[in-house]
């Protein structure tokens, strides 16, 4: 092949993978931001550990279980020192082998044997009402988001952590790292739109709108 003819040939390439280069940033530059290409799903992005934190009535259900556990230690430890008491005063003041000595030993053994159980029940108990709550925030949510995505026509909403990550903490710069989505556009971040439902002293709009009415949505416009 002669010199002129592989230069042409070339030439020729070099411009054709111009003009497709050309054309793939003319399509990508015409898709809006956080806009799928293609028609893809319309996705958006929910930060749910930001959300418990700053969940009014969460915290408020917290708040008020963590004044019954420390009022539930406040008798267990009244109960201990009780039982402290008859071991170290009352007890040696008895004669051993006396009716009186084995009476008291056996109080004793009695109300350090109910004080256990009482402990282990107060434990589950208190586990059990700390699970009920964040189930019943995590509903919440979850109806919060649903209403909000069919007003909005959102097909998908993936979890993230926004938190900003602090390069004095190796544990934070690791969970950095792992995070599954790496990039994102903020305007796919509804967290604060369904902070402002959950949070709202009314009547929640998603649980209007599951009971057959139909309120006027505090999103504004809808996209359908």
């Amino acid at each position: 092949m002669k010199k002129s003819h592989r230069w042409a040939i070339l030439a020729l390439l070099v411009s054709f993978g111009y003009l497709i280069s050309l054309a793939v940033a003319q399509n990508t530059a015409a898709v809006p931001a956080g806009q799928p290409m293609g028609g893809g799903p319309r996705l958006a992005l929910i930060d749910i550990t930001r959300i418990f934190k700053t969940h009014a009535r969460f915290k408020q259900m917290m708040e008020d279980m963590k004044r019954d556990v420390q009022a539930a230690e406040a008798r267990v430890k009244a109960e201990r020192l009780a039982i402290d008491k008859l071991i170290q005063e009352a007890l040696p003041a008895l004669n051993k082998g006396t009716k009186d000595y084995a009476d008291m030993e056996e109080q004793i053994a009695n109300r350090q044997a109910k004080l256990a159980v009482d402990v282990n029940r107060q434990k589950g108990e208190f586990l059990q009402r700390e699970s009920m709550i964040y189930h019943q925030v995590y509903q919440e949510i979850l109806q919060a988001t649903d209403y909000f995505c069919k007003q909005r026509g959102i097909d998908m909403v993936l979890r993230f952590n926004g938190e900003p990550v602090d390069v004095q903490r190796p544990d934070s710069v690791l969970n950095f790292i792992n995070r599954p989505v790496v990039w994102y556009d903020p305007g796919l971040d509804i967290t604060d739109l369904i902070l402002q439902d959950v949070n709202r002293p009314g009547p929640n709009p998603a649980t209007a709108d599951q009971r057959g009415g139909q309120p006027p949505s505090p999103f504004g416009n809808n996209r359908r």
